[in-house]
C-alpha cells in the first residue's frame, strides 16, 4: 500500500503532486489520517491472513466471478481468460486497500464507485514496463533478430513491428531504439513503424507523451540519452523523431484482430497471466500476423506451448522464436458471444457428425455409373442440407470451398488491413490536433515574445517573422519571399548577409552583438533551420534585447571592480573561506601581516597555512560555531606566535556570507592585530600605577569615593592631613575629624565639598573648609572634589584633591579627550580617475575637508592640494598609474575654508576587468589633532613634572630654614604650617590666572589678609603691574615673612598699629624700575636685631637674587621699613620676566 499526503497539506506539494501524477497513490490522506488507514490495512485479512485461495462461500454469497462480471458489465474488459489466483489476489488487495471485509460488500461498492472500477480493472491489468528489461535478453534479440534484419533489408524498405499490451511504452520504444542505432552504423534509413497496442487508455496517454523520471534511465549509455530523449526539469522525454516511428492504439488482444505482414511481434509478460488456451490462441495470432520468416520475442517465464509446428526456436533461454510453415487460418477461432446461434449448451460449436455408417456394393456401383455417365449433381434435403453428389460435383464443391477459404483468409486480412487503418487513423488524427496545438503555442510564443524572430530561406529570403521583428526591419506580412537584403535596417550590423552565408556553408551558429538606432543593444543569434529529417532548409535569426544586460553587467562590474578596490585598501586582514575552510581569497593586509603570498595561501586549508602554524586551538572552536550554528562570532581574541612576525594578539570576527543558486555559503574571516593596541593598554596602566605612586609621593591629600560618598582611597599625605586613617568603604565623604566652615560653625560631613560634588554631580573648584584632627589641631584647605563618570555618562564615585593638583588633572583630561579623538577618528575615502577627477566622495572625506559630495564631485583632486605641494600629488598619480600601492603617506592638504590639514594617505590603483589602472582609490585620515594633541600633552607632562620639581624644591627649602632657626619643634610646626599656606595662597592666585601671570595687588592682599584682624590695618596702593610667577612666589613669600614678623613683634602686634604697603613706577627706558615700600607704624618701639633670622635672609638674598633688584630692611624707632626695588625695562609688560613671555616661554622663564 502506498499512502501519499495531501498536496494542500504539505509545505512543499511537488513530491506529493508527483507521486500522485505517477499513478503511484493508493490513498491521499492528510497526515493526520495515515495512521488509521494503516492499522486497518494490516489488520485486514489481506495482509493479516493472506492466502492464495479464495474462501469457500456459502450458498447464495457472491464470488469472484460476479466481481469480474460486474467488470464486464460496467467497462466491458473480459477477464474470463485470465488465471484466476491471480484475480482473487489483486481483488483481495483491493479489498484490503478499501477495508471492505466480503465480496458481497466490495460488489455493492463496485456498483457505486465509478473510480474504484478503473482502479480494479488497472490492478488487474497489471500494467508494468519498464526500458530493455532483461537486458541480455535484448542483447540477443539484438543481435539475432535486429542485426540481420537490418543487414537484408534494403536502406527505405518498410519495417514493421508489433508490440501487444504495451503498458506505458517503454518496450516499444526500446525497440524502436535499437532498430534506430542499428540502423544508422549500417548507414540505412528505414520506414519503421512500431505498433504499440494496450487496452487502457490512460496508459495510452502516458506512452504518447513519452515523459518518463529520469530513474527510468538509469543505466543507460550517455550517447543513447542524448540521441534520443530531451531534459524536462526532473524528467526525460522520448525526442520526437523516436516519438513519430512508434504508433499507439487501443486494443485488446484477445478479443480484437491483430496486425498483419509484421517482421517482429514482442509480447512479452503477458502469457503469464492467462489460461493455457488463451495462450495458444494468442500464438497462432501472432503466427497469423508474422510475414514468413518473422520472429515472435516472449517473456522469460513464456513458450510456445503445443504450436511447435508454427515456429522454430532462435534462441531457447531467450523465448525468441521465427515463424514457420503457411498460415494458418483454422487455428483462428474468434469465438461468438455467448449464447449465440450455433453453440451447444457449453458454448462449444456442434459436434461434427461422424462417417462411422457401412458403405454398401451397390452403393458403390451407382455412385460409379452417375460418376461416369450423369451430369454433375448434387442431392439436397428440403432444408438445402448436402446428403450426396457426383464425382464432378464433389469437384466443384472442392473448388468452391477453396475459393470460400481464400475469401475467408481475405476477409481476415481486410479485417486485419482495416483494423491497422483505423489505428493509424486514430494516431493521425491525435498527431494532427497535437501538431494543431504545437502551432498555435509556437505562434502565440513568438506574438507574444519581446525576442525578434526571423526565418530565411537558403537564398535569405524571407520565410517568416515575428511581430518583434518589426522593430528592426519595417516588415508587412506581404514582404514574406523577398529577399532580406532588399530591406533596410534599423541597426548597424555589417556581417548580417555574409554570417547568414557562412552558417548556411558552415552549418555553425553566429553569435553578435549589435546596436540599433535608438542606441539598445541586441544579441543577434544565428543558426541553421533543420527540418525533422536534418535537411537545412534556411537560417533562423532571433535578436535578444540585452540593453539592461549590458548595464547590469557594467555596473556589476563596476561594483565589483570598487569594492576589490575598497578591500584591497582595508588595512585588516580579511579571509574568505569555503565550507571546507579552504582559502578562496585573502587581501594585500593579509599578505603584508603575516609575510605570505597569494600562490601560498589560495586553495590551502586554514589549519595548513604556514606548515600548520595557523592550526590554533582557540581558532578552530570559532569557525565550528561558524559552521555548526550558523551565528557571528565578533571580537573573539587570539593569542598566538607566529614563526617571522613574533607573538600576536588578535580580534577574530567571523560570519557566514551566503550565495544565491544553491552554491555553498563561505565564510567572511576578519583580523584585527591589536598587538599594538594591548602593549599601548599595557603601557597605560603601567603609566597611571605611575601616576598613583607619584599622588602618593606629593605632599597635597588625594582620595576618592564611590558614588555613595564611601572613601576607597587616599594617599599618605591625605592621611597626614586627617590625622589619622579612615576605614576604607565605610568612612564617608571626608576622612577629617571634624569640619568647619570658614567662619567656624561647624560643618557636618554630609555637606562638605565632596558630598556637595557628588549630590549635585558637579565639580567644584577650590572649596575652603578646615579639618579637624583628632588631636584638635585644625588645618585649613582647599578641595578640588570631582566626580567621576562612566562611558555612559554614570557617575561612579568622585575625586577630592586637597592640594593643588589641577594641573594634572587638566593633563588626564587632554590625555584622555586625545584618546578619544585617535579612537573616534573616521577616515576619508575618496576615488579618483587618471587625471585625477574626483569621481566619489564619503561622509568622512565630508567632515574631514568641508565639501559637499555636489560641490567637489567631478572636480580635480588639486582642489585639495596646497598650492606647494602639487608636485607631490602629480608625482602619486603618476605612481598610481605605474600601478604602485602607497602606505601611510603624510603630508598637507587642504580643506574648503583654506585650512590645512595634515593627513596620512593609503593610496591602491583602481583596474577594470582586463586588469589596467583606470584610477585610484584614497584612505585620507586626518593627522592634525594627533600631532597637536601629541606636542600638547608633551607640553602638559613637562608642565606637570616641573611645577612638582618646583614645589618640592620651595617646599624642601621651607623645611630646612624652617627646622634649622627655630627654637622648638611646635615653633617650627607652627612657621612651617604658615608659610605653606601662604605658599598655596600664591599657587591659587597663578592657578586662576593659569599660571601666565599674576596681579600684584592680588598678591598682597591674599598675603596679607590673614594677618590684619581689621580692614583699616593695611593701606595698599600702586598702580596695576602683573609679575611672572616666579616673581610672584617671591614677593608672596617675602610679604608673608614681613606679616608674620609685623603679626608677632611689630605694628600688627598692637590693635592701634598699621601697615602701609605702597608702590609706583619710576624712571624711563632701560632705567624705568619697580619701587615697594612696606612701611609700620603704630606698634612697639623697634630695635635692630642681633642676628638675622631666616625670614630676613629670605626677603634680603633670596627676593633680591630673584627679582635681579635691591632689597632694604631698616629698622626705624617708629616701625619697621622695607624696600624693594626691581629692574622693569620699558616693554617689559611682566615683572621678573620679558615682555609678552606666556605659555611655554613663561615655563623657561620658571625654570630659570
Amino acid at each position: 500500500m502506498t499512502l501519499v499526503q495531501a498536496p494542500e497539506t504539505a509545505k512543499f506539494d511537488g513530491m506529493p503532486r508527483s507521486a500522485i501524477a505517477a499513478g503511484l497513490a493508493d490513498h491521499v490522506l492528510a497526515p493526520d489520517k495515515m495512521p488509521e488507514t494503516l492499522i486497518a490495512y494490516i489488520h485486514h485479512g489481506y495482509v493479516s491472513a493472506a492466502t492464495d485461495g479464495e474462501p469457500a462461500a456459502p450458498m447464495g454469497e457472491a464470488t469472484i466471478e460476479q466481481v469480474l462480471e460486474v467488470v464486464r458489465a460496467r467497462d466491458g474488459h473480459d477477464f474470463g481468460s485470465y488465471k484466476r489466483n491471480t484475480l482473487r489476489r489483486r481483488i483481495h488487495r483491493r479489498m484490503g486497500l478499501r477495508n471492505i471485509g466480503t465480496i458481497a460488500d466490495y460488489l455493492d461498492y463496485l456498483r457505486t464507485n465509478s473510480e474504484e472500477l478503473a482502479a480494479v480493472v488497472g490492478d488487474l491489468m497489471i500494467s508494468v514496463s519498464g526500458f530493455f528489461r532483461d537486458p541480455e535478453a535484448w542483447k540477443a534479440l539484438a543481435e539475432l533478430v535486429i542485426a540481420p534484419l537490418v543487414a537484408e533489408r534494403e536502406s527505405g524498405a518498410p519495417v514493421r513491428v508489433w508490440v501487444p499490451a504495451c503498458a506505458t511504452g517503454e518496450e516499444a520504444y526500446s525497440i524502436a531504439m535499437l532498430i534506430t542505432e542499428y540502423a544508422q552504423a549500417a548507414g540505412k534509413r528505414f520506414d519503421l513503424k512500431v505498433f504499440a497496442t494496450d487496452a487502457q487508455e490512460v496508459n495510452l496517454r502516458r506512452a504518447r507523451d513519452g515523459i518518463y523520471p529520469a530513474a527510468a534511465l538509469a543505466g543507460f549509455p550517455p550517447e543513447r540519452v542524448q540521441r534520443f530523449f530531451e531534459k524536462l526539469d526532473g524528467s526525460f522525454q522520448v525526442s520526437k523523431e523516436l516519438r513519430d516511428t512508434v504508433v499507439f492504439a487501443a486494443q485488446n488482444l484477445l478479443c480484437d484482430p491483430p496486425f498483419s505482414r509484421l517482421d517482429i511481434i514482442s509480447c512479452r509478460n503477458f502469457l503469464i497471466y492467462l489460461e493455457p488456451e488463451a495462450e495458444q490462441r494468442i500464438i497462432a495470432q501472432c503466427h497469423l500476423a508474422l510475414q514468413p520468416d518473422g520472429h515472435l520475442f516472449l517473456g522469460n517465464a513464456e513458450t510456445i506451448g503445443r504450436h511447435d509446428d508454427l515456429f522454430e526456436t532462435v534462441s531457447k533461454k531467450w523465448r525468441i522464436y521465427r515463424r514457420i510453415g503457411p498460415t494458418r487460418h483454422d487455428l483462428i477461432d474468434y469465438r461468438p458471444i455467448s449464447g449465440s446461434v450455433g453453440t451447444g449448451a457449453a458454448g462449444e460449436p456442434p459436434p461434427v457428425p461422424s462417417e462411422a455408417a457401412s458403405v454398401t456394393a451397390a452403393d458403390i456401383a451407382r455412385r460409379a455409373l452417375l460418376e461416369h455417365y450423369a451430369p454433375a449433381s448434387v442431392l439436397i434435403t428440403a432444408n438445402k442440407e448436402l446428403k450426396a453428389s457426383s464425382e464432378e460435383a464433389a469437384s466443384m464443391n472442392q473448388e468452391l470451398q477453396s475459393t470460400n477459404e481464400e475469401l475467408e483468409t481475405s476477409k481476415e486480412e481486410l479485417q486485419s488491413f482495416n483494423e491497422e487503418l483505423n489505428t493509424v487513423n486514430g494516431q493521425l488524427q491525435h498527431k494532427i490536433v497535437e501538431l494543431e496545438r504545437i502551432t498555435n503555442d509556437l505562434n502565440n510564443l513568438l506574438a507574444g515574445s519581446e525576442t525578434a524572430t526571423l526565418f530565411l530561406d537558403n537564398k535569405l529570403a524571407i520565410a517568416w517573422f515575428a511581430p518583434a521583428t518589426k522593430q528592426l526591419f519595417d516588415l508587412v506580412t506581404s514582404d514574406i519571399g523577398r529577399p532580406i537584403a532588399h530591406f533596410a535596417r534599423k541597426f548597424s550590423d555589417e556581417n548580417l548577409l555574409s554570417d547568414a552565408e557562412t552558417v548556411l556553408r558552415k552549418l555553425t551558429t553566429i553569435e553578435a552583438e549589435v546596436k540599433n538606432d535608438a542606441g539598445r543593444w541586441y544579441l543577434r543569434r544565428m543558426l541553421p533551420y533543420r527540418t525533422r529529417d536534418n535537411r537545412i532548409a534556411g537560417v533562423v535569426i532571433t535578436f535578444s534585447d540585452i540593453t539592461d544586460r549590458r548595464s547590469a553587467a557594467k555596473a556589476i562590474d563596476d561594483a565589483r571592480i570598487y569594492a576589490e578596490a575598497i578591500v584591497g585598501t582595508v588595512r585588516q586582514p580579511l579571509l574568505v573561506l569555503d565550507s571546507e575552510l579552504r582559502v578562496q581569497s585573502a587581501n594585500q593586509a593579509f599578505y603584508d601581516l603575516f609575510r605570505v603570498t597569494a600562490k601560498e595561501t589560495e586553495g590551502q586549508p586554514l589549519y595548513g597555512l604556514g606548515s600548520g602554524q595557523w592550526d590554533i586551538p582557540a581558532l578552530r572552536t570559532l569557525l565550528d560555531d561558524v559552521l555548526s550554528k550558523s551565528q557571528e562570532v565578533a571580537d573573539y581574541e587570539v593569542e598566538h606566535e607566529f614563526r617571522g612576525i613574533g607573538l600576536r594578539r588578535m580580534l577574530l570576527n567571523a560570519r557566514r556570507l551566503s550565495q544565491g543558486g544553491g552554491r555553498d555559503e563561505l565564510i567572511l574571516l576578519a583580523i584585527e592585530d591589536i598587538t599594538a593596541r594591548r602593549q599601548g593598554e599595557n603601557a597605560g596602566r603601567e603609566s597611571e600605577q605611575r601616576l598613583k605612586d607619584l599622588i602618593a609621593a606629593l605632599p597635597g591629600a588625594v582620595y576618592t569615593t564611590d558614588a555613595e560618598g564611601r572613601i576607597t582611597y587616599y594617599n599618605p599625605a591625605a592621611a597626614e592631613l586627617w590625622g589619622h586613617n579612615p576605614e576604607l568603604g565605610t568612612d564617608e565623604w571626608c576622612g577629617s575629624w571634624r569640619m568647619y566652615r570658614v567662619d567656624g560653625t561647624p560643618l557636618p560631613h554630609d555637606e562638605c565639598p565632596m558630598a556637595v560634588a557628588l549630590k549635585e554631580n558637579r565639580q567644584i573648584q577650590g572649596a575652603e573648609a578646615i579639618a579637624e584632627r583628632p588631636d584638635g589641631v585644625r588645618v585649613p584647605f582647599l578641595a578640588y572634589p570631582t566626580p567621576l563618570r562612566d562611558a555612559s555618562g554614570k557617575v561612579t564615585g568622585a575625586v577630592n584633591m586637597l592640594v593643588d593638583i589641577t594641573e594634572r588633572k587638566q593633563a588626564e583630561a587632554l590625555a584622555e579627550r586625545l584618546a578619544a579623538i585617535v579612537e573616534s577618528s573616521d577616515d576619508a575615502i575618496i576615488s579618483k580617475t587618471l587625471d585625477g577627477t574626483i569621481v566619489s566622495w564619503n561622509e568622512g572625506a565630508k567632515r574631514l575637508f568641508g565639501y559637499e559630495p555636489d560641490e567637489i564631485i567631478g572636480k580635480s583632486i588639486l582642489t585639495l592640494v596646497p598650492p606647494a605641494r602639487r608636485e607631490e600629488e602629480m608625482d602619486i598619480l603618476d605612481r598610481i598609474r605605474r600601478g604602485e600601492h602607497l602606505q601611510h603617506y603624510e603630508t598637507l592638504r587642504q580643506r574648503k575654508d583654506g585650512s590645512l590639514v595634515w593627513v596620512s594617505l593609503t593610496i591602491s590603483p583602481l583596474k577594470d576587468a582586463a586588469g589596467n589602472v583606470v584610477g585610484a582609490s584614497k584612505i585620507a585620515r586626518d593627522m592634525t589633532e594627533r600631532r597637536r594633541a601629541d606636542e600638547h600633552r608633551k607640553t602638559l607632562m613637562d608642565e606637570l613634572n616641573h611645577r612638582v620639581k618646583n614645589t618640592m624644591a620651595v617646599i624642601q627649602s621651607i623645611a630646612s630654614q624652617t627646622l634649622g632657626h627655630a627654637s622648638t619643634l611646635d615653633e617650627a610646626r607652627e612657621a612651617f604650617g604658615s608659610r605653606l599656606i601662604n605658599l598655596a595662597t600664591a599657587h591659587d592666585v597663578l592657578t586662576r590666572e593659569s599660571w601666565q601671570s599674576a596681579n600684584l595687588a592680588e598678591i598682597i592682599w591674599d598675603t596679607v589678609k590673614p594677618h590684619g584682624g581689621g580692614e583699616n590695618r593695611f593701606r595698599i596702593e600702586g598702580p596695576d603691574l602683573r609679575l611672572s610667577p616666579s616673581a610672584a612666589l617671591a614677593i608672596a613669600m617675602a610679604l608673608h615673612e614681613l606679616s608674620t614678623n609685623a603679626a608677632k613683634y611689630g605694628a600688627l602686634s598692637k590693635e592701634t598699629g598699621q601697615v602701609a604697603v605702597v608702590w609706583q613706577i619710576e624712571g624711563r627706558g632701560a632705567d624705568r624700575r619697580l619701587v615697594l615700600h612696606w612701611q609700620e607704624s603704630g606698634g612697639p618701639p623697634v630695635a635692630t636685631p642681633k642676628r638675622k633670622g631666616f625670614g630676613s635672609r629670605l626677603i634680603e638674598r633670596a627676593l633680591a637674587a630673584e627679582l635681579s633688584g635691591e632689597v632694604r630692611v631698616e629698622y626705624q624707632s617708629s616701625g619697621l621699613e622695607c624696600t624693594i626695588i626691581a629692574p622693569l625695562p620699558a616693554g617689559q609688560e611682566l615683572l621678573g620676566g620679558p615682555s609678552g613671555h606666556t605659555g611655554g616661554e613663561a615655563d623657561s622663564d620658571r625654570r630659570g
